[in-house]
């Protein structure tokens, strides 16, 4: 299998959802018909259905679009699941979510901060063993906070130099589970972009960090602790940890063509369990969890929303003009709109996942497809257009 060209696109970036973003004034992103019933939507001007359609291509497999608020609220599915079997895609299917389910790590490690089981603003070296420390450059200066709104410093293991190891040697063995600590394996003795607290550089190694940590003062892997303290209380009923809870459901077959030839990436994400990316899950799902962060009054109460997104520098970090980072999530100022947000990219699979505050509205996308160009920019292309639908209304 080769996998050199769709690698060297940095599958993991989340960045891209602000270019999204920032490229409209609201932008915007499911088949062929289904044969099986699908949801009824709300009667409304613009065709969500009609749109998901129109896209579906031999690029993009596959779409399922969520849009939950109180003037606009659809939930449609088109294309297919898989392409050699034609399984025509459904609202109900589960995909990895990619760094979309960092906010539920975030959520989980700000829920064990009010507890007073650990304290964010710690050094890591409180948790983590010097055996390790010792192969991350100014490890002994970094705090749990840093790693989780990416201004540690710490070298990120799906770097250019080092996700085609990652990619290859994962892909040669798709049965061993790949954890936090598997895959740190790939950042280890690797210079730092910066001392910590000095810039901010996306590193889905800290959050592999984070995983370490949430695990030693949990006494047990974190996923269980997700679980019971943010899966199971939201309902979120088709959610799982990917890897650790295979077991619990399945996921559906996501493309890469590269260079003209279709990789079904399935078989190696089933296997894979890590901090950075760590939910299968729904798009219905999905907005239930980001929805609970912005507005829940149940488990997430002003306290922990605070701590993740507060307007505080010390919880929102001021990255670049208009585009701001709190612990899991990301902050947009786009015109008179506020979107928050963190989409997902893995080879194969691309999620995006907005909360629109100022229409109380979540607009949530999965695509069978990522990693080649056509597929990126396709999808990127959807997303505004639907974006900009609501926007504009």
């Amino acid at each position: 299998m080769t996998t050199n060209n769709f690698l060297k696109l940095k599958l993991l970036l989340p960045m891209l959802s602000v270019a999204i973003l920032s490229a409209c004034g609201g932008s915007g992103s499911s088949s062929n018909a289904s044969t099986n019933p699908q949801p009824t939507p709300i009667v409304q001007e613009f065709d969500y259905q009609k749109l998901i359609g129109k896209a579906i291509n031999s690029d993009v497999p596959g779409i399922i679009l969520a849009i939950d608020g109180p003037e606009t609220t659809f939930l449609g599915a088109a294309g297919l699941a898989n392409i050699n079997t034609l399984e025509t895609m459904q609202t109900y299917h589960a995909m990895p979510a990619g760094s979309a389910g960092k906010k539920a790590t975030a959520l989980l490690t700000a829920l064990l901060h009010q507890d007073n089981l650990l304290d964010i603003d710690n050094t890591i070296d409180t948790w983590l063993p010097d055996s390790l420390l010792s192969q991350i450059e100014y490890s002994e200066q970094m705090t749990l906070r840093q790693l989780l709104n990416h201004t540690s410093g710490v070298y990120d293991y799906l770097d250019d130099r080092t996700s085609d190891e990652w990619f290859d040697t994962g892909f040669s063995d798709v049965e061993t589970l790949k954890t936090d600590a598997y895959a740190l394996q790939f950042a280890l003795n690797r210079p730092a972009y910066f001392k910590p607290g000095e810039g901010f550089n996306y590193s889905n190694t800290g959050y592999l960090l984070a995983g370490l940590i949430l695990d030693e003062v949990l006494g047990e892997h974190h996923h269980i602790a997700m679980r019971n303290r943010i899966i199971e209380p939201l309902g979120l009923n088709d959610t799982f940890y990917l890897g650790h809870e295979k077991s619990l459901g399945d996921i559906i077959s996501g493309y890469v063509n590269d260079d003209g030839e279709i990789i079904n990436t399935k078989p190696f994400y089933e296997n894979v369990g890590v901090a950075d990316a760590p939910l299968a899950t729904t798009v219905t799902d999905l907005s239930t969890l980001l929805r609970a962060i912005m507005t829940d009054d149940t488990i997430v109460n002003d306290d922990i929303r605070e701590l993740l997104l507060g307007e505080e520098s010390i919880n929102l970090v001021d990255a670049t003009s208009q585009f701001y980072v709190g612990l899991g999530m990301f902050k947009n100022i786009s015109g008179d709109f506020t979107l928050y947000h963190h989409g997902g990219e893995e080879a194969g699979y691309k999620t995006s996942n907005i909360y629109i505050q100022e229409i109380d509205t979540t607009v949530t996308t999965f695509f069978n497809c990522n990693g080649n160009a056509e597929c990126m920019e396709q999808t990127d292309e959807l997303v505004q257009t639907v974006l900009s639908s609501l926007l504009e209304e």
